[in-house]
């Protein structure tokens, strides 16, 4: 058994090629460091953890240094502290004395090590330095006079963002941190670089003078902005959330790296346009100071009536609720208790769900908990997706995977920028079905391949011909195939849930002419949407629509306004944005995440399941509804109940893929002997759905974020600089 000491404590040696730094911190031994982070290289040049190793002529640096078998380490003795100190010095020679007016104040290392491990004497007169700030985009703030040359950003521009942005220039005094010809730090992880910054150099733009980190209260909470769902911490002060921060755990599979727009889209739930008020528009007259026991009269008194007239056959309308994939799952149970106890309510969504999702891995990332999987595999297809904008978490691994060597990454997609090394088969779809024959060169590679990895995207299953497509992926894992790990990436916080309910049809022409009103929840203006309000003003339909009413629960008041033409009543609902209510959902993974309420609304604004649970108790008293309003309880523990919840029909078999549970539902719509031996695909090219990452997500709240709105110029922009923004 190997084993080493510290300050003549006796320890096994259980991991080679493990640092001291490593080890010391594992042991709860706290070793100062500046340049040193346990995600990025080692740089070895801040000298701010030196220790003496016993029979060594001089201290050696603890991060860089490997531990050995029978190695004696001390961390506190007296030439350490010596050491200690005199690199602080050099450290605060050029260093200003901004710590009342610098952000990051109350949570700096150079702070905090100085306190502890400096002196209190100064023997430096001279004149300091002073650095020329530099523009790094609409993000981060720059005050590179308080640099200490840690080079952390530099190392994760490099390594994290493989955007090479960030670079040092000249040497000794001279020496600076900035970008290649006055460029911006065009990256969608740019902002991490405020994180792992030990002093004041680089800070936040949205953040200068707001608080201290005492007067801070932190919340962990879940990410809203993909179907991820990662951990973040929120930070409020006085009811107000101030910050967003990535949430430090445990797990192998957390990297604890977050997007600018996980950071800093939530001013757009707050943003200027946002429904406060309840409001009824009548012939174009809004009516304000409503209350919503009149709105609720409203509902109920056409509920009642469209009821008897259905019971009488009289009425062939329907009441037609209209939805998107982030409703919360608390919401669409109701939605679904509501229509089933009423015929003529109607769900759909105001997007294109695949109907042919029976088996849980056609729509989830089914084995990427862990970064096993990708070491265990040297090929990758990416097939009409781009990880980079549509899972920040998952590009990471990729790349991080590509640089340890014997991996390789091929796309069907157009032409684009993941910040690795990527093969572009082609841009076709019909790309796939060659390769699904065996006739194109890339099966070559899959031949020979170990472990290889399909990725997908859900709006590849939302094509016209998608019943095609979900046939052909499925084919893909049989016992003769070696393709087993077939992987969706989805692109809203909750389409895994909708998916997983599976209840629901998309909203069409039919809905559009035979519905008598529609409610919209949290609705936007889809390409659903869109494209039936350009037909019926082409005259596509034949009789003129027109609704009783049209309500609108929505947290925007511009939202949805081309559908004012359509009725004469029309209602603006307030409701609750993402940290104003608790609702359960399920990420990427097949995970349920629960977030949390952090933030108690001013407005008049309600939580969407409670607008629908106090519709369904006025109209009925209902046993399986508690008597007080505030409360909604399900029995999801575990995941045995939480299938019960979804109602799940699940009995063991033993199929093709290995999956052990599917639904009583025929796995595909087509026979794979049964179908012709053309299949033809529309030839189109595969164009990405998201061509602008901080505005144009399937996100509620980015595009109406002004932090957003200004990092989409900049990242549209061609120019160098961007000092007017």
């Amino acid at each position: 058994m190997n084993y080493f000491y510290i300050n003549n404590l006796k320890i096994n040696n259980l991991h080679n090629n493990k640092s001291i730094i490593e080890y010391c911190e594992n042991i709860g031994i706290n070793i100062p460091h500046y340049c040193y982070h346990p995600n990025l290289s080692i740089a070895g040049n801040c000298r701010m953890c030196l220790i003496e190793v016993k029979n060594s002529p001089k201290p050696v640096i603890a991060c860089s240094m490997s531990i050995l078998n029978k190695m004696e380490i001390y961390t506190d003795s007296p030439l350490v502290k010596k050491a200690r100190e005199s690199v602080l010095e050099f450290l605060l020679l050029n260093h200003p004395l901004d710590c009342p007016v610098c952000d990051q104040g109350g949570e700096c290392d150079l702070q905090d090590q100085s306190f502890v491990f400096g002196i209190t004497k100064k023997r430096f007169y001279n004149y300091k330095r002073v650095v020329t700030d530099k523009n790094l985009g609409p993000i981060v703030k720059t005050v590179m006079t308080r640099c200490i040359h840690c080079t952390r950003c530099v190392r994760f521009s490099t390594e994290i963002a493989g955007t090479n942005s960030l670079g040092i220039f000249g040497r000794g005094q001279n020496s600076e941190i900035g970008t290649y010809i006055s460029n911006v730090f065009n990256s969608e992880l740019s902002g991490n670089v405020i994180d792992i910054c030990p002093v004041g150099a680089l800070t936040s733009k949205q953040y200068p003078f707001i608080g201290r980190s005492w007067e801070l209260k932190k919340i962990n909470t879940y990410d809203y902005s993909d179907s991820t769902l990662l951990d973040i911490d929120v930070y409020m002060k006085s009811n107000k959330l101030v910050k967003i921060m990535p949430s430090y755990s445990n797990n192998n599979y957390s990297n604890n790296w977050i997007s600018d727009k996980t950071r800093l889209s939530f001013d757009g739930m707050f943003s200027p346009s946002r429904l406060n008020d309840l409001s009824i528009e009548i012939n174009s007259n809004i009516i304000f100071n409503n209350t919503w026991n009149s709105i609720f009269k409203n509902i109920l008194l056409f509920t009642y009536f469209n009821e008897h007239l259905t019971k009488h056959t009289l009425n062939n309308f329907s009441l037609t609720i209209i939805f998107n994939d982030k409703l919360d799952l608390d919401s669409l149970h109701l939605l679904l208790l509501l229509s089933n106890k009423y015929p003529f309510i109607c769900l759909r969504t105001d997007t294109v769900l695949n109907k042919n999702v029976d088996l849980e891995n056609t729509f989830t990332i089914n084995t990427f908990l862990n970064t096993k999987t990708l070491k265990n595999s040297n090929l990758c297809l990416l097939f009409n997706t781009n990880p980079r904008y549509e899972n920040i978490n998952l590009n990471i691994k990729l790349r991080q995977r590509i640089l340890k060597g014997n991996f390789q990454i091929f796309s069907i997609n157009s032409s684009q920028d993941l910040t690795y090394p990527n093969k572009i088969l082609g841009s076709n779809s019909n790309k796939f079905i060659n390769i699904l024959e065996g006739t194109d060169l890339f099966c070559q590679n899959l031949y020979y391949s170990k472990n290889p990895i399909f990725i997908f995207n859900s709006q590849f299953y939302k094509r016209k011909d998608r019943n095609l497509l979900t046939y052909f992926t499925n084919s893909f894992q049989t016992k003769e195939n070696k393709i087993v790990n077939l992987n969706v990436l989805n692109s809203s916080v909750n389409e895994t849930g909708l998916n997983i309910i599976q209840s629901f049809n998309s909203f069409s022409k039919k809905d559009l002419n035979n519905s008598s009103s529609i409610i919209y929840i949290n609705s936007s203006e889809s390409n659903k949407l869109n494209n039936l309000l350009e037909l019926y003003s082409l005259n596509y339909f034949s009789n003129e629509i027109k609704y009783d009413s049209i309500l609108n629960l929505n947290y925007n008041k511009n939202s949805l306004l081309k559908f004012k033409k359509f009725t004469n009543v029309y209602f603006n609902l307030p409701t609750k944005v993402f940290f104003e209510f608790s609702g359960n959902y399920v990420n990427n993974n097949g995970l349920l995440k629960k977030s949390l309420k952090l933030i108690s609304s001013s407005t008049k604004s309600k939580e969407t399941w409670q607008i629908i649970r106090k519709t369904i108790t006025s109209l009925d008293k209902i046993n399986f509804i508690f008597n007080d309003f505030n409360n909604i309880t399900y029995n999801i523990d575990n995941l045995k109940n939480f299938n019960k919840f979804f109602n799940f029909n699940y009995y063991p078999v033993n199929n093709m893929n290995g999956s052990s549970t599917y639904f009583k539902n025929k796995l595909l719509k087509y026979n794979f002997n049964k179908t012709s031996n053309k299949i033809k695909l529309y030839q189109t090219k595969l164009l990405n759905w998201l061509d602008d990452f901080y505005i144009n997500g399937n996100d509620n709240y980015s595009k109406f974020s002004l932090v957003m709105i200004q990092c989409s110029k900049s990242f549209r922009m061609k120019s160098t600089n961007f000092f007017y923004l």
